[in-house]
Formats: structure tokens, sequence, C-alpha cells
């Protein structure tokens, strides 16, 4: 048992801090290799195990006035946030994103005299209101750390940066390209698909009608074996699972430039019975306006599998039931083919970027950013 005389602060960020007078009575020892701290009392020694930075300095960003934000605008708005001075990252809270319609990225914030400015977009028809003192996300202060994410081939993701940046002839301008690049290193390892969790669901509806079904079609012993490792993978991966689906469209495969094979699914029968989604496609001839207006740098970002990164409504998963030689199996994630994935895909798209779009141009899975300059850009 351990005494020290404590000050009570008011919204401090952590429970507790003890200082050099608390280090020095007990004659504590910190082991950072070992990740042990000992103290000295009644001439014995007790040992501790700790652990370095397990838990994240979080504080709430709160709106400091009642807003009222206009259909189909953006607006920077100031919240407040217990802390005088610093640089902190801001991620919006996921219980108002499930409310409220209102976007809000993640983004770094400047804090000065315990304020900064977040930006809203109101992607709606209708006038959106947020009150007073609602908590629009979390402000989390930055913490080195030196532990890479296993879950992440950085060789890989490093090797494809590269690549990104060789076009880019001016060095100095190359190298702010890539440490732009490398803080966000992980979006660059695409050795393993990766599938969203906050876009609503692609949904198949379709009219009154029995479900399709067909027999798998006739293939080679040589393409039943590369089908049987297709699925596979993608069983791994969680993009698709077995079924029992009365539904069920034939799989068949088509060879790549490389030689190898790309599984495709024959899903003219259920299309013929899906409900069209109308949703637009962007018009090229306006693109070619807008990106010719002037402008003179342009990034260009392509969705490693894009589709594959949308899931399905659980409820409509059935419908895109297909069949192999070996079995039969339905989508978890948006399959090429399915009548309304390129709209679907392109209204998720579309929202995510709207706040960039003062900036930012988006054709199903390809973006391109543009800019008048450099420093812009």
């Amino acid at each position: 048992l351990t005494t020290i005389k404590a000050f009570i602060v008011k919204e401090l960020c952590v429970d507790c801090i003890l200082g050099m007078d608390f280090i020095n009575k007990y004659k504590m020892i910190i082991n950072t290799e070992e990740r042990t701290v000992s103290i000295r009392d009644d001439h014995k020694r007790t040992t501790l195990q700790f652990d370095v930075n397990k838990h994240c300095i979080n504080y709430p960003a709160r709106l400091i006035n009642h807003i009222r934000i206009p259909p189909k605008r953006t607006v920077s708005v100031p919240v407040s946030v217990a802390l005088s001075s610093a640089q902190v990252l801001f991620r919006p809270s996921f219980k108002l994103q499930q409310r409220s319609p209102i976007l809000m990225l993640n983004s770094s914030l400047n804090i000065h005299r315990h304020t900064s400015f977040i930006s809203l977009h109101n992607p709606t028809n209708e006038v959106r209101l947020l009150p007073k003192g609602i908590i629009l996300g979390t402000t989390t202060i930055p913490t080195l750390s030196f532990k890479k994410d296993p879950d992440i081939d950085y060789s890989f993701a490093q090797k494809n940066i590269c690549n990104l940046i060789q076009p880019i002839t001016n060095s100095a301008q190359k190298d702010k390209v890539k440490r732009v690049l490398d803080k966000h290193v992980k979006l660059f390892d695409t050795t393993k698909p990766t599938i969203v969790i906050n876009v609503k669901p692609h949904a198949i509806k379709t009219l009154d009608y029995p479900p399709p079904s067909s027999k798998p079609y006739y293939s080679t012993p040589a393409k039943q074996d590369a089908m049987y490792k297709i699925t596979q993978e993608l069983l791994q991966f969680a993009l698709i699972r077995p079924s029992y689906s009365p539904y069920a469209a034939p799989a068949l495969l088509v060879a790549k430039h490389d030689g190898t094979w790309r599984m495709v699914v024959d899903y003219k029968k259920l299309n013929n019975i899906t409900i069209k989604d109308n949703h637009p496609l962007p018009n090229m001839e306006q693109t070619i306006q807008v990106l010719g207006n002037g402008y003179q740098f342009f990034s260009k970002f392509d969705m490693k599998s894009g589709f594959w990164q949308i899931p399905i409504e659980e409820e409509d998963r059935h419908k895109t039931a297909f069949i192999t030689p070996e079995g039969l199996y339905e989508w978890n994630v948006l399959a090429q083919g399915l009548k309304n994935s390129p709209p679907s895909f392109q209204r998720v798209m579309t929202d995510i970027l709207s706040p960039c779009r003062q900036f930012a141009l988006v054709y199903i899975d390809d973006i391109v950013v543009y800019s008048r300059s450099f420093e812009e850009h």
C-alpha cells in the first residue's frame, strides 16, 4: 500500500499521473525493455507488469453552436475539445452516423484555445439540423508506435507506392507525395480483399417469379481444377459461402491476358427478373469538360476489386447463388454481372466522395483528383 498527496483536476486525460515525488519516495524502477515497474515499500520491492500505449487518449468533439445545413451543401462548423492546443486525429461518431445522414470524414484537426473546425456535408434534399453540444466524434492524440501491423504486407505495399510515384519527375514533389502515401500504407497492401462495413449493403429487388436455376456448364478437367482453386480462395477470404438456395446461375472461366483464369457468372436469368436501379452514371463528355477547365495536376485512383468491397444484404445473398461442377455457392459481396452492380457501386462512391466533389470525380471504381497547382493538389 502506497500513499501520496494528489491534486484533483477536472477532465484529466488519464485516471492518475504520478510525478517525481512519488518515484523518488518509493525508489521506483521502470524497465521499458521488460515492461515492468517496481517500487520499494517497508523494505520489500514489488514488481508489476505494464503495457505501453495500451489505450489511446480520447476527447469528445462537441458542436459549439446550433447548426442548420442546407441541402447538398458542405459547411465548416466550430467544435470544442478539452485541449487548449494540439494536433489531433478526428474520428466521426458511429452512433451519430447511424441516425443522421450527415457525412463527416476521418481527418487531422488543429486545436487552438479549445476550438477547432470540422466539415459537415448534407447529401440529402432536405435541411438538416444539429443541436448545440452534440458530440460529432472523438479526437485522439497521436502516439508513436513502432509495432507493425502483422496483417499488412509492408514490402508489397511499399512496392506499390514506389510504382505509383515513379512517373513524377520532380524529386521534391515525389518525396512529398510519398510521405502522404506512407501515412496510409495499409491502403496499398492489395494482397487481401477488404469488405467495408459502414455503407448500405447492395439490395437485389426482384419481380414475383420463381427462382431461376441452371445446371453447371460443361468444362474440361483442367478447367474444373482451376474453378475449384478459385472458389476455395474466395471461400478463404469470405467473399462467398456455401449455398442451399433455389437460385443457381452457371459459373464459367474466362482467360485473362496473362494466361490465368477469371471466374464469371452468367446472371442473365436473374437479371431478367431484377428491378432496375436507375441511379445515374456520370456523363463522360461532361467529365472531360470539367477536367479541361485549366487543371494541370491529376491523380487517378483505381479500386482493387472494388465490387468485392461492398457487402450484399443478408436477405438477398441467396439470389446470387452460382453453380459449379463442385457445388453451389452464394456471394457475400457485390458480384460482377449482376444487373445493378454498376449503379449501386456508383451510388456508394458518390456518397462517400460528396464532400470532395469540388476537386474529385468518380466513375464507378475510378477516381480522379484534379487541381491547378501542386500545392493545392
